[in-house]
């Protein structure tokens, strides 16, 4: 053999190393990919199972709540159902009974506190009257202009003794 023969031996073999290489590379990432794709589509699966379970029990629920309505004669009775409630769900504004005699105190005092300064200062035509802080049981109140919101008068009023004094 001669030498331009060995070499194109040799170069053949390489590029049949190269090829079969790179054939087994192929066949390896396809068997990753598909591994990659099977885990992608259990978990939808999982997903979508998941999904369906939960909307399962919320129409089980649903179909509980109805069939607990009972029809009397022209007359709907409906059970009191208690739901799951969560503390997203509670709504924040909720007053309580003391609360709200708390709040209604308190607006009856404000409401007093107005219209103790009211008889003293005489006339309310143009003047706005302003509780503008509480200390204790101690009410500071402005009389300011409609117009320029200037302060006319103060007044503290001391609510346990309804004692108005103008500063």
């Amino acid at each position: 053999m001669e030498i331009k023969e060995k070499v194109l031996m040799i170069i053949t073999i390489i590029l049949l190393v190269i090829m079969i290489g790179m054939a087994c590379y192929s066949l390896y990432n396809r068997q990753g990919k598909n591994e990659d794709n099977q885990n992608i589509i259990n978990e939808i699966d999982l997903n979508q199972t998941t999904t369906n379970n939960v909307t399962e029990e919320e129409n089980e629920t649903n179909t509980e709540a109805l069939e607990n309505i009972v029809s009397v004669e022209n007359e709907t009775v409906t059970p009191t159902i208690e739901p799951n409630v969560t503390e997203e769900e509670i709504n924040s504004d909720y007053v309580g009974t003391e609360e709200q005699q708390t709040v209604n105190t308190e607006q009856t005092e404000e409401e007093k506190v107005i219209e103790l300064v009211k008889n003293d200062y005489g006339t309310d035509q143009g003047v706005d009257f302003n509780i503008e802080n509480k200390e204790g049981t101690i009410y500071h109140v402005s009389v300011r202009d409609i117009n320029t919101t200037a302060a006319l008068a103060w007044y503290d009023v001391d609510i346990v003794t309804n004692a108005v004094t103008r500063k």
